[in-house]
């Protein structure tokens, strides 16, 4: 039989998720980017520019970025991630990351 949960527990239990979600960071890998531009038109506070020269997006103030993954939805490529953030650093990765 199972309990049903507490105030506390359901209090624990949100706390857990926020603490989850404040670690998320967005990680771009360029390499795969092809040029498309869906996160650059989603992204609701502008992070992402276009480079038409080179066919891709840069991502830029990554410190302003909320991540709430509209980019990454939207990326055909898989060239954009959400994950949790590595010592609290909202930095793209290098090449040796990416590993």
């Amino acid at each position: 039989m199972s309990q049903e949960p507490t105030f506390w527990s359901s209090v624990a239990e949100h706390w857990q998720i926020t603490r989850t979600l404040r670690e998320l960071q967005i990680h771009f890998y360029p390499d795969r980017c092809t040029g498309v531009w869906q996160c650059y038109e989603v992204c609701p506070i502008g992070c992402w520019t276009p480079d038409y020269k080179r066919r891709i997006v840069v991502f830029h103030n990554p410190e302003l970025c909320i991540a709430c993954g509209a980019c990454v939805l939207q990326c055909p490529e898989n060239a954009i991630e959400l994950k949790t953030a590595d010592k609290g650093r909202r930095t793209q990765p290098t090449a040796r990351q990416r590993e």
